[in-house]
């Protein structure tokens, strides 16, 4: 029997594997310049790189047809296939539409492609340039509806309105709320310029309504820079600016001043002429004001964990002498990966210290002996015919004290110093869970220390006979955060993307946790306000405590958005917030407000695919609900006690407490609905872009203090619910490339926006409230403008003007007749202190290394009521103060030629030169330095426009003009502004 071989086993045959292949290269723009940070992922895969400061990066593949995406914001996304390659340089051009810039939102983030509502945004590289001391200012004519301006004061602070006001309160009431890298309510003040790498403004409710009750005037989100893994950078920026003022109150010298008093028969007495020649706005200016700004950032990190950080010193020398104000910021952040990348925290830590120089206008101080203190109305009002110092070297002081004050001894003997510290650190976290699932938590403190140091010293004419008076406070504002929401994202398909957020949080903010203590009578004005023990006050002093209390506000807050998209073409979000604060009365404390919005992206439909004309059309609608408890002390709906008088008891008068402020259980907040329809494009393969906005925004439940009967009432007022208005607009925003070859480049942008606001209903009790009170001379107590159903916000009420009468100014009665001798009822109305319009057009031209931009903004439609010029015009009081160089041509016969009327309504409109830049950057092929931007700037260049004053551009915080009541009146305190021209120098190491 024949056994046959076991068969041989199959002999297993070797694969050999082609070794994998390293992959170096460079990633630059169409113009050449490096890309930091661009995404190199290995098509298929999560792994691959990301490009180094000299945009250059390496990368292993598993073999050939490995295929490699470059992608970066900003850039379309390209991919290349390795190949035989081994270096690869890639050039990255510019997004057609630039659809995936991604866009804050609040609670998250999403693309310019996906967005639904009203929302703009602006980049680093677009901000306004100059000596910026608030970051407001970055944002002057550069969005479509928001409306920022500011005086020359280093230590001011920047109106913001945007779409028109919301409230007919003042201040913190009429401002948009920042948030700033997640931290709702967080100080603007905390942030350098150099360290802001876009600001996003919600602008319609269904984008604000997010953050429900302090949405109403909008909300700007502000996102700092942050370092990328594989990045190591450092980077300085410095310049030195020289200011000088830009326009001055035209006032009559004192050579013109004698022969105009000579020649209408007046004279001065010996006090009012003592052989003076002063030109007072000179002598409390600068020739020239100084300011400097440094900045050195740096960061870097792995792909676990990155850092960055900065610091900031700005040093704004005002143009009035001592005023400045000397500011250092620092900043830190910490970015951890952990649970193999499912959990990411986030570390920041801010510090802001700001030493400031007040002028006395600054002191909370509404009188002395009777007159303002205010610097500006002196240096007009204190005649020229007047010499500064005695001839003994003291100031000359007018005895009286009822002619104004010596402006030098204004700006020497008085010192206001503030120091303000400021501290923010906040915890972020990040954790990815199963089923889509995104947990986010926010944790942040922020404290705010203000020390305020006030001296009259023993020459000072708002404390006579004082010996010296100080005034020391300081007080401690802190803010405790505590945000989390869970986010859920699904994908079914091509098809259906669906999002949703739910949230919770509690936000707790005390204020005035300090006190004040005051002392006079000092021996020496050495210590200032250093040594109150110093002090030997006489008589029956009493310390002054101050009038701040410590206030608790809380707002608890529950949040959900929800997201659908179908084919990428079909977007709705609907969002709803629900808050509540002690800050409303107990019957209301809690309000919903919801939002719905909508997108049809018809460039995606496929009737477009034939066309060549659009490269993105989107249409928008959206509607939603705000509120705004901005600017509310929790104890408005309460009852208040207080100081309520003296009374006579055992030989002694003792203070009596009662009611100072009735209850009112049934207080709510202001609230907005507001309908946007909306519709983006872009045209000629990207060449031109931009968007249309309509809306119609509606504020129900005014809130401001009413007259009430004593009947029911403790006393004869209370805050109450008392009306509405609108505001209805368009918005227009364009940007363009007329140009682009190899080595130009001509890009161009622009905004108009187009506001009209009304009053369309007060309570009852409440048909008008006059408002807008200058206090001119023989005037105090007349009102310029009126609130009134069916007129806007900051309708002017004055006389009518009608010429001279035998040289007397003659005005319109309420009978037809023509008077000279007018009372208030004989006021009228008289046009509107809101622009209709606004807008702002900048240019960049760059040419091989070569950049130049300029910027332009405007307004127009509103009236001015030049106060200034009309309280100072006073013919027949020629030898007791200084006059306008109007008055020169003034019959010196005229006594009513001061009286407020349309005679002093004067236009606002203005076109202004707001900066211009050069710049020229040097690439540097070092291991040390990659690269240096010079750059020159100026700002407000020049101004067009026909309006009398100092400045057509009022900044609305000065005399509580905040888009509150007295809008539209300049009333002698405005700052000057200044035209300025720095040099600096940016080196990235």
């Amino acid at each position: 029997m024949l056994v046959k071989p076991a068969p041989k086993p199959p002999v297993e045959k070797k694969i050999e594997l082609p070794p994998p292949v390293i992959v170096t290269g460079s990633v630059v723009d169409d113009k050449g310049q490096p890309l930091i940070g661009v995404s190199v992922k290995i098509e298929g895969l999560a792994t691959g790189a990301v490009t180094d400061i000299d945009g250059k990066f390496r990368v292993q593949v598993a073999n050939e047809k490995a295929v490699l995406v470059f992608s970066y914001i900003g850039f379309e996304t390209q991919k290349i296939a390795v190949g035989k390659q081994t270096s690869i340089k890639v050039i990255l051009l510019p997004s057609a539409n630039s659809l995936s810039t991604v866009v804050v939102i609040g609670y998250g983030t999403t693309t310019k492609k996906e967005l639904t509502s009203a929302i703009a945004t602006v980049k680093a590289e677009q901000f306004n340039a100059g000596v910026v001391a608030t970051p407001a200012d970055l944002l002057e004519g550069k969005v479509a509806g928001l409306n920022i301006t500011n005086d020359g004061n280093p230590n001011g602070k920047a109106s913001v309105t945007l779409r028109g006001p919301s409230s007919i309160r003042a201040g913190a009431a009429s401002v948009p709320f920042y948030v700033i890298d997640g931290v709702p309510g967080a100080d603007f003040n905390l942030l350098a310029p150099s360290d802001i790498a876009s600001i996003d403004v919600l602008k319609d409710a269904s984008a604000a309504a997010i953050y429900g009750t302090r949405a109403t005037n909008g909300v700007i989100i502000v996102t700092t820079k942050r370092a990328k893994a594989g990045q190591l950078r450092m980077t300085y920026n410095g310049y030195g600016s020289f200011e000088k003022v830009s326009n001055q109150f035209k006032v009559a010298s004192a050579d013109q001043l004698r022969a105009y008093v000579k020649a209408n028969g007046q004279s001065f007495t010996p006090a009012n002429d003592n052989g003076g020649n002063t030109d007072w706005q000179k002598a409390v200016e600068r020739g020239t004001g100084f300011s400097q700004n440094h900045n050195l950032s740096f960061g870097g990190g792995t792909d676990k964990t990155t850092y960055n950080g900065s610091i900031n010193y700005l040093q704004n020398q005002g143009i009035v002498k001592s005023s400045d104000m000397k500011r250092v910021i620092g900043r830190l952040n910490i970015t951890q990966k952990a649970l193999n990348d499912k959990l990411k925290l986030d570390f920041s830590l801010s510090n802001s210290v700001t030493n400031a120089n007040l002028l006395v206008n600054d002191i909370p101080l509404s009188s002395a002996n009777g007159q303002s203190p205010g610097l500006f109305k002196s240096i007009v009002q204190y005649l020229p015919t007047r010499t500064i110092y005695n001839p003994d070297g003291t100031f000359y002081n007018d005895p009286t004290l009822k002619l104004g004050y010596n402006p030098v001894g204004l700006i020497t003997n008085d010192s206001y110093k503030q120091k303000v510290n400021l501290l923010l650190g906040n915890i972020r976290g990040e954790l990815i869970l199963p089923a889509g699932l995104l947990y986010n938590f926010n944790l942040a403190y922020q404290e705010t220390n203000t020390d305020n140091n006030t001296y009259y010293n023993s020459a000072s004419e708002l404390a006579p006979g004082l010996n010296g008076k100080a005034i020391r406070s300081t007080y401690e504002d802190n803010k405790k955060l505590f945000e989390n929401y869970l986010t859920y994202a699904h994908k079914w398909g091509d098809k259906h993307d669906f999002k949703a957020l739910f949230g919770y949080s509690i936000d707790q903010t005390t204020t005035g946790n300090g006190f004040q203590s005051t002392n006079q009578g000092f021996i020496s004005d050495a210590t200032g306000s250093d040594n109150l023990s110093l002090g030997t006050p006489s008589g029956n002093y009493r310390v002054d405590y101050g009038n701040v209390n410590v206030e608790t506000l809380r707002l608890i807050s529950f949040y959900s958005r929800l997201n659908y998209s179908y084919r990428g073409k079909y977007l709705l979000q609907a969002s709803l917030r629900r808050d509540g604060s002690n800050a409303f009365g107990t019957n209301k404390r809690w309000g919903y407000f919801p939002a719905a919005s909508a997108a049809w992206r018809v460039i995606d439909e496929g009737f477009m695919k034939s066309q060549s004309l659009f490269d993105d059309l989107k249409l928008r609608v959206g509607y939603g609900k705000t509120g705004n408890s901005l600017g509310f002390s929790p104890y408005t709906p309460l009852t208040l006690y207080g100081t309520t008088g003296s009374f006579y008891y055992n030989n002694a008068y003792i203070g009596a407490i009662g009611v100072t402020q009735n209850p009112n259980p049934d207080l709510k907040w202001e609230s907005t609905a507001t309908l946007n329809g909306g519709v983006d494009f872009s045209l000629f393969k990207g060449r031109l872009g931009g968007s249309v906005d309509i809306y119609n925004k509606k504020t129900t439940d005014m809130i401001t203090t009413v007259p009430v009967s004593l009947i029911n009432n403790f006393v004869n007022t209370k805050v109450e619910n008392v009306g509405s208005m609108t505001n209805k607009g368009v918005e227009i925003a364009l940007n363009g490339t007329p140009i682009k070859t190899k080595d130009f480049t001509w890009s161009s942008y622009g905004n108009i926006s187009f506001n009209k606001n009304k009053i369309t209903a007060l309570a009852p009790n409440l048909s008008k409230i006059y408002a807008g009170d200058p206090e001119g001379p023989g005037q105090s107590g007349i009102k310029t403008s009126i609130i009134e159903a069916g007129y806007p916000l900051g309708e002017f009420y004055t006389l009518k003007y009608l010429g001279r009468t035998n040289g007397v100014s003659t005005f319109m009665g309420a009978n037809g007749q023509p008077t000279t001798t007018p009372q208030s009822t004989d006021q009228t109305y008289a046009g509107n202190a809101q622009p209709t319009y606004t807008f702002g057009f900048g240019n960049d031209l760059t040419y091989k290394n070569f950049s130049l931009n300029f910027f332009f903004r405007g307004q127009g439609g509103n009236k001015i009521m030049n106060a200034s010029l009309a309280s100072f015009n006073q013919p027949t009081q020629a030898s007791v103060h200084g006059v306008p160089a109007l008055t020169l041509s003034e019959p010196g016969t005229d006594v009513n030629a001061y009286y407020y009327s349309t005679r002093y309504l004067e236009s606002g409109a203005f076109i202004r030169l707001s900066n211009a830049t050069l710049a020229y950057k040097i690439n540097v092929a070092g291991n040390y330095v990659h690269g240096i931007r010079l750059y020159v700037t100026g700002t407000n260049l020049f101004i067009i426009t026909k309006y009398k004053g100092v400045d057509p551009e009022l900044n609305l915080n000065i005399d509580n003009q905040a888009s509150g009541q007295f809008i539209g009146v300049d009333s002698n305190n405005f700052y000057p502004k200044t035209r300025s021209f720095l040099a600096g120098v940016q080196v990235d190491l």
